[in-house]
């Protein structure tokens, strides 16, 4: 008679019963990875789809979101300001927002010369000696030069720099927006030579100066910086770097694109320097044909160029402060306003308009049918204020 192991059958029952568990779980396991996936593939997808679709996308038309009507003069002209713009001509200055003027000052200028930075704003009229100096409450104050004034700048905390011009001398002068004088540079002609531009950083503590010196029929340029702080204080004259590599090519600018960062644009060349405790030139990048515009923001600097190509004559590259090319493109005509709008090159004159991305895609061309004074991007991408003589419009592109 046979007989029968009950712990050995329910031995192998367990077993059983826990390779079906472990058999489904793993089933469930597998499932549950192709779907994580199938998931993540179509994330991928969805994301370099989207990518693709900015990209690559262009525009025909605008909508208008807003508008307003304004007065302005035949020879106002316009800047981007906080969240909105100023227009200014020879008859006076207004800062205007999404709601209308918010101020309005009047004055009487031959030839008014601005500079804009954060709140501040500094205007003179070239070749005389008064400064006025606004916020965004209105009128904040009047600096008096002692000598003709050729260019200005403003600092953030309402600090203003002029450049001006004596018979045998310039100067640079600074003041605070109280109309007090913190500096006063003289520069004698036959020493570092002539200004052609200046730079005043966002702290107004830090200066770059570029001068043309002649020497027996041989001109001469270099590039000169200044610290106005507790650090140049040691520095004869408050220098604290000279680079003079230029040698006889013409850097008529130079220009701080934030506090510590500075660009010097010669005839054929562009220089990216930092500027810190101490004074470096990081790029020296020989630009091959014409300039014919220089134009920058506080993160690129970009050309438009003469280009061989009879097609297209012209040629746009963009460079970041790393000093590598992140833009080379051809195009067939030459605009009146090079700037960038975020990652793009917006170009237009009186009756044109075209924006094109760094990756060379042409976003958007139009012919308007009236006068088009002024385009100011809104939003680095596709919201734009497009200005006339008689109104302000809010646009989106689509």
């Amino acid at each position: 008679m046979a007989t029968f192991n009950i712990q050995k059958i329910k031995g192998i029952k367990k077993k059983v019963v826990n390779s079906n568990i472990i058999l489904t779980a793993r089933t469930k396991i597998t499932r549950v990875t192709i779907i994580i996936a199938v998931v993540a593939a179509v994330v991928i997808i969805a994301i370099v789809g989207i990518f693709m679709y900015r990209k690559y996308k262009s525009y025909d038309d605008y909508k208008v979101l807003s508008s307003m009507n304004i007065e302005s003069g035949s020879n106002s002209k316009y800047l981007q300001y906080c969240d909105f713009v100023v227009k200014y001509s020879s008859d006076g200055i207004s800062y205007i927002d999404s709601e209308g003027t918010v101020w309005d000052a009047s004055y009487q200028m031959k030839s008014p010369i601005i500079d804009i930075c954060d709140e501040y704003i500094a205007v003179a009229d070239k070749n005389t000696n008064d400064i006025y100096i606004y916020d965004k409450d209105g009128n904040e104050g009047k600096v008096t030069t002692s000598y003709p004034i050729i260019k200005v700048e403003i600092a953030k905390q309402g600090v203003v720099a002029a450049l001006l011009e004596d018979r045998n001398a310039n100067y640079i002068e600074v003041f605070d927006r109280e109309g007090n004088k913190l500096v006063s540079h003289k520069t004698l002609l036959d020493e570092n030579g002539y200004p052609v531009d200046f730079s005043l950083s966002e702290s107004g503590e830090k200066m770059a100066v570029s001068y043309i010196k002649v020497n027996n029929g041989a001109m001469a340029n270099k590039i000169v910086f200044y610290n106005f702080s507790k650090a140049g204080k040691n520095s004869d004259n408050r220098v604290v770097g000279t680079f003079d590599q230029y040698k006889d090519v013409i850097v008529p600018m130079v220009k701080f694109t934030s506090e510590n960062d500075v660009i010097a644009v010669g005839e054929n060349v562009l220089s990216i320097y930092e500027m810190r405790s101490k004074v470096s030139l990081n790029e020296d990048i020989k630009i091959k044909d014409e300039i014919q515009k220089a134009f920058y923001s506080d993160e690129y600097v970009g050309f438009v160029l003469k280009n061989s190509n009879s097609r297209n004559p012209y040629r746009l590259e963009v460079y970041n402060l790393s000093g590598s090319r992140v833009m080379k493109k051809e195009i067939a005509m030459s605009y009146d306003n090079v700037s960038f709008a975020g990652k793009n090159v917006l170009m237009y004159d009186d009756m044109n308009c075209q924006i094109i991305s760094f990756d060379g895609v042409k976003k958007y061309k139009h012919t308007f049918r009236g006068e088009i004074n002024s385009i100011i991007p809104v939003d680095g991408s596709n919201t734009f204020l497009f200005m006339t003589n008689s109104k302000i419009q809010k646009v989106k592109l689509k």
